[in-house]
């Protein structure tokens, strides 16, 4: 299983950037988990001759994680996608589209797409939102945050997972009301430690140019854009 990041800014754009938005491939399976403004273009980059998807996976309806939706619905209708695409979603009230096989997650579902297995956790942000493991046959598995701000329920969701992927868009602590939302990046530090997850990615960062703190743990880095990780 590999993870590709697409986009990791949020809530928009950094110049040349994209917002949240991820491919995880297994084989012949392709999840897009989110997509945010530029997943579409930098996706067909990657297969300019034969896009394939099994299903997309949108965390919550925030346009820097949802932006493209009618964009993947639009090469659906063309058929430049085979049709339907399942589309996990909280609110799949908000798509309402024939080309889409729409399942709504909730907290504790489970799903299989193709040789991959879904686990959807509810995490803690302005609107429902879903965090997802998702895991292969041999037990591989990545755990993606989405946006969320810490609870306690959080360490347990992303137990033992091999690779952590999480929102660390705030670099310190000083915004009470963004804390609700959004964790920092000793927060996803310390959770990567209490959950026992070998790796983990910081991702969905503010794009305003100001460095974010170096990372005292060897095992955490920031998403790239365009980087590769095997899981």
């Amino acid at each position: 299983m590999k993870l590709t990041i697409l986009g990791a800014n949020g809530p928009f754009p950094a110049p040349n950037g994209g917002c949240s938005s991820y491919l995880v491939e297994d084989g012949d399976t392709k999840i897009l988990l989110d997509c945010g403004s530029g997943a579409l273009s930098r996706l067909r980059s990657l297969y300019p001759d034969a896009l394939s998807l099994d299903a997309i996976v949108l965390s919550h309806m925030h346009a820097d994680h949802a932006g493209e939706i009618d964009l993947f619905r639009y090469m659906l209708e063309f058929g430049q996608l085979k049709a339907p695409m399942m589309v996990f979603c909280p609110e799949p009230e908000r798509l309402r589209y024939p080309v889409f096989d729409l399942r709504q997650t909730f907290d504790g579902m489970r799903a299989a797409v193709g040789s991959l297995t879904l686990w959807f956790t509810e995490v803690r942000h302005a609107v429902k939102t879903m965090a997802v493991r998702v895991a292969d046959a041999d037990g591989r598995s990545l755990f993606y945050t989405a946006d969320t701000g810490w609870f306690d329920g959080l360490v347990e969701a992303a137990d033992g997972s091999d690779l952590l992927l999480a929102d660390a868009c705030l670099r310190d602590e000083s915004n009470a009301k963004a804390l609700k939302n959004h964790m920092t990046a000793a927060q996803v530090q310390a959770l990567r430690r209490q959950a026992g997850c070998k790796a983990a990615i910081l991702t969905h960062l503010f794009p305003d140019g100001t460095p974010y703190p170096p990372l005292d743990d060897c095992r955490a880095q920031y998403a790239v854009e365009g980087a590769v990780y095997e899981i």
